[in-house]
């Protein structure tokens, strides 16, 4: 495997880690934005393979793997913050991808950055983007208002109480396997979680993205996503699973009638894990974007 480079850039606020697998000049530029929870690192061998055919690089969100940026658990109840740390990193780093891809909040944190500046990137792919209805925002913002948070989302009070604390990395990837959101998982995938998950911590690991910040994040949903599609230039390749989906289906028309350059595809079978259950789909898919 292609061992990528850690890097990190700094923002007004803090730093942001980074992959980056580099590659010859003029190759096209991939950047990809995880998922809630999760890091960089979980998608190391998804991305591997692309390679010297990309200029690939993954970042760490607010939160989340090794990026230093404040994480007051009210920033996470405006995903406004993941977007405008996208594009801060975008613009320190001095890029335009080629392709801009992303899984879940990661997918939707892009998919607002590509509607808030037009020549953002060349092209999306978005895998499970969170695009709840504002029926569904509404009354998370109402939960959150009476201070019944749990109430804005199933995914709340388990990301709050998940355990947080390991003796070591063998000792996580034992208690993730097979288990909660991991079941489908191939074993390498916890294995990169872990890897980019844990943080030193006296004489064991601690979860790197705090089980608050993590249920911070579930605690809300953005509204009118659908409305993005108007004032977005670039095309739009968006991949749903039929179980567990985080795309309303309804939500996701609505999107399609206002950007007429999307791509959607419904994959039979597949949860809101798609990456991790169809590597196949991933690479297919961020390949025909870059030749589209």
């Amino acid at each position: 495997m292609t061992t990528p480079e850690r890097r990190s850039v700094r923002l007004l606020d803090g730093a942001i880690s980074f992959l980056e697998w580099q590659a010859a000049e003029g190759a096209p530029v991939l950047v990809f934005a995880h998922a809630n929870g999760f890091n960089a690192t979980t998608y190391i061998h998804l991305l591997e393979p692309l390679a010297g055919e990309f200029r690939v690089i993954a970042f760490d969100m607010r939160g989340h793997g090794e990026t230093k940026l404040p994480t007051d658990s009210r920033l996470a109840t405006r995903w406004r913050v993941f977007r405008d740390d996208l594009l801060s990193f975008l613009d320190a780093l001095a890029i335009r991808p080629d392709v801009l891809a992303g899984h879940s909040l990661g997918a939707s944190a892009s998919l607002m950055a590509a509607a808030s500046r037009k020549d953002l990137a060349k092209a999306l792919v978005l895998f499970e983007p969170v695009m709840a209805t504002d029926r569904a925002a509404r009354a998370a913002a109402l939960a959150r208002f009476w201070g019944r948070p749990e109430k804005a989302n199933p995914l709340y009070a388990p990301a709050l109480k998940r355990r947080a604390q390991f003796a070591s990395r063998e000792d996580a990837v034992k208690s993730f396997t097979g288990r909660g959101p991991f079941r489908s998982w191939p074993a390498q995938m916890v294995a990169d979680y872990v890897a980019g998950g844990l943080l030193p911590d006296g004489d064991g690991f601690r979860l790197a993205c705090d089980p608050k910040w993590e249920a911070a994040s579930y605690a809300t949903y953005p509204f009118r996503l659908a409305a993005l599609g108007s004032r977005i230039a670039a095309p739009v390749t968006i991949l749903a699973g039929t179980e567990q989906s985080a795309t309303a289906p309804e939500v996701l028309n609505d999107f399609i009638r206002r950007h007429g350059d999307t791509r959607a595809l419904r994959i039979e079978g597949a949860s809101h894990f798609l990456p991790m259950e169809r590597p196949d789909l991933f690479l297919e898919e961020i390949r025909r974007a870059r030749s589209a």
